[in-house]
C-alpha cells in the first residue's frame, strides 16, 4: 500500500517522540538493558533535546529566505538555546565570547565527537524527501556550529538515510548509500562498516554489539561514532519491526534516548504512522512539550502540528549541491588574544605565561605539572569549580586547597555530569584570589582540564568582566 508523504513525516515525529521517551530513564548506562516497554509508563511525551532543538530550526526556517548561512544557525543558538550541556554549553561559550560561527564547532570543544548533532537530522531529511545532497548540505552546517567532524559525520549520514528512507528506500539500501556521504575513514564510518560486516556475517545481535563496544567505547556515553554505529545495529537486527527495532537501541545502552529516537523517527518515516503500533503511541499522547533552555520562537503544541508545519515549508529552501570536498574544508586557525574571558596564567617554575580561558589546559602547563593564574572577583559570588585529570590533580585558592582529584577518574569534562569528585563549590570575596593547580604528571600528552562555571553550571570566565552575551537562563 502506498504511503503518503504526510504519514511518513507524521510517523517521522511521532517516532522520535516514542523512542525519546522510551530511552530518557536508561540514558548513561552502558550495560546491556532488558526493557521490553516504557519504564515508567509515561501520560506524555517529555521534553527532549533530540526533538527541542529541531523545533528551533524549523523556526529559523520559518522566518528565513531560500537558503541559511552558519550565521543564521549561531544567531539561533544566542537567541534561542540556552541549553549548557556538553557541546551545547561549549557552542554558546565560544559564540558569547566572539569566536567566529566558521570556527565554533572545533574551537576547544572537548565534545566536538558528541551526539548533539546526529540527533537532529530529521527536520532536513523531510524538508529534502528524496534530496539527499540538499539533506547532507543542511545538515553538516547545522552540526559545525557544535561539532567537529565525527559529529558532523554522524549528522550528515542520518540526514542522508532518512531522506532516502522518507522517499520509499528500504532502511538497509538507505544505510548503505548514506555512508558514500561521510569520510570513509573517520571512525563514524568504521564503526558503521563493523556492525555492517557481523550483521552480513549473520553474527548474533548481543554478539555484534560486544565486537562495537570492544572497538569504539568511550569514557563519554555521548561519543557519536559509538552511538550512531549503535543506531544502525538496532535498525538491521531490527529487521523493519518497530518494536524490535526500538527495543534493541534502548537495550544497547549508552546514549538511548537518542538511539531509540532515531530508530524510532527512521521506522516512521518507512512504516508511516499507521505502521507505528498504537501500544507505543497511545501513553504518550499528541502534545510536545520544550524545557525552559528553548526560548523564543513558537514551538508546535502537536506533533500534528509539528507535521503540518513540516509539510509547509517543503520545497521553500533552495536545493544545495554537495562534495566530498566539504570534509576537507578547515576552519581558519583561531587566536586567543582579543578574546573576552582570555587570561594569562604561568606555567610552574616559568617566567613566560600563556593564554587560556577554560577547559582543557595548555600543553606547556602540562608540561610544567600545573599553573598559576589571577581570579579577580567584584563581589560575593557563588562558584562550581572543576578540576580533571586522569593522572590526578589539586586546586589551590589562596594557598588553601579546594579541591583535590584523584587520578583514574573518567575523563568526561561536563561541568553538570563530571564524575564525584572534581567538583566543588566555592565562595569568594571582592578581590583578588591567586589559583594553583597542580599536576603530579609533566606529561605534556596528558588529559587535564579546569572548569569555572556559574551555579547554572554555564561556563563563566576568571575576569570580573562579563561576556558580552549573559548565561543567566536556566540549565
Amino acid at each position: 500500500m502506498e504511503i503518503s508523504l504526510k504519514k511518513r513525516i507524521l510517523g517521522c515525529w511521532l517516532g522520535k517522540s516514542i523512542g525519546g521517551t522510551l530511552g530518557i530513564p536508561a540514558e548513561g548506562r552502558m550495560e546491556r538493558l532488558h526493557f521490553s516497554f516504557y519504564d515508567p509508563i509515561p501520560v506524555t511525551a517529555p521534553p527532549n533535546d533530540d526533538l527541542e532543538l529541531q523545533l528551533v530550526w524549523l523556526h529559523l526556517v520559518e522566518s528565513a529566505g531560500a537558503t541559511l548561512t552558519q550565521g543564521d544557525f549561531a544567531r539561533a543558538w544566542r537567541d534561542h538555546i540556552h541549553y549548557m550541556w556538553d557541546e551545547y554549553g561549549r557552542c554558546r561559550w565560544n559564540l558569547r565570547r566572539g569566536v567566529p560561527a566558521e570556527c565554533v564547532g572545533s574551537f576547544e570543544n572537548p565534545f566536538h565527537a558528541g551526539m548533539g548533532s546526529p540527533i537532529r537530522s530529521e527536520i532536513w531529511a523531510c524538508l529534502f524527501v528524496g534530496d539527499p545532497e540538499s539533506a547532507a548540505h543542511y545538515a553538516a552546517m547545522d552540526a559545525s556550529l557544535d561539532h567537529g567532524i565525527e559529529g558532523i559525520a554522524g549528522e550528515v549520514f542520518f540526514a542522508v538515510m532518512q531522506s532516502l528512507v522518507a522517499e520509499g528506500c528500504v532502511v538497509r539500501e538507505a544505510i548503505l548509500s548514506a555512508q558514500g556521504y561521510i569520510p570513509e575513514q573517520c571512525e563514524t564510518a568504521r564503526a558503521i562498516r563493523l556492525v555492517e560486516r557481523d550483521f552480513e556475517s549473520k553474527v548474533e545481535p548481543w554478539e555484534a554489539r560486544e565486537h562495537l563496544i570492544a572497538a569504539h567505547h568511550s569514557d563519554n556515553f555521548t561519543h557519536a561514532p559509538l552511538n550512531v554505529a549503535l543506531t544502525v545495529w538496532a535498525l538491521l537486527y531490527g529487521k523493519d519491526d518497530f518494536e524490535t527495532t526500538i527495543l534493541l537501541a534502548v537495550n544497547g545502552g549508552y546514549d538511548t534516548d537518542c538511539t531509540a529516537a532515531t530508530a524510532g523517527a527512521t521506522l516512521g518515516l518507512f512504516l508511516g504512522s499507521e505502521g507505528i503500533p498504537q501500544k507505543w503511541s497511545t501513553p504518550i499522547g499528541d502534545r510536545i512539550f520544550i524545557g525552559p533552555g528553548i526560548q523564543g520562537i513558537s514551538a508546535p503544541l502537536t506533533v500534528q502540528e509539528l507535521t503540518d508545519r513540516t509539510m509547509a515549508l517543503i520545497g521553500k529552501m533552495d536545493r544545495q549541491p554537495w562534495s566530498h570536498d566539504a570534509w576537507n574544508a578547515l576552519p581558519p586557525p583561531m587566536e586567543l588574544t582579543g578574546l573576552p574571558g582570555t587570561i594569562s596564567i604561568g606555567p610552574l617554575g616559568q617566567v613566560k605565561e600563556v593564554l587560556w580561558a577554560n577547559g582543557e589546559l595548555p600543553r606547556e602547563v602540562k608540561a610544567a605539572g600545573g599553573a598559576i593564574w589571577e581570579w579577580e572577583v567584584d563581589r560575593n559570588v557563588d562558584r562550581e569549580l572543576m578540576c580533571l585529570a586522569t593522572e590526578g590533580a589539586e586546586i589551590w585558592i589562596d594557598d588553601e586547597v579546594a579541591l583535590c582529584c584523584p587520578p583514574g577518574l573518567p575523563y568526561v569534562p561536563a561541568p553538570h555530569r563530571c564524575p564525584q569528585g572534581s567538583r566543588v563549590m566555592v565562595s569568594v570575596s571582592p578581590g583578588k584570589h591567586r589559583v594553583r593547580v597542580e599536576l603530579p604528571s609533566t606529561n605534556p600528552a596528558q588529559q587535564a582540564s579546569v572548569l569555572l562555571t556559574y551555579p547554572n553550571f554555564h561556563l563563566c570566565p576568571w575576569t570580573a568582566d562579563e561576556l558580552p552575551t549573559a548565561a543567566e537562563l536556566p540549565a
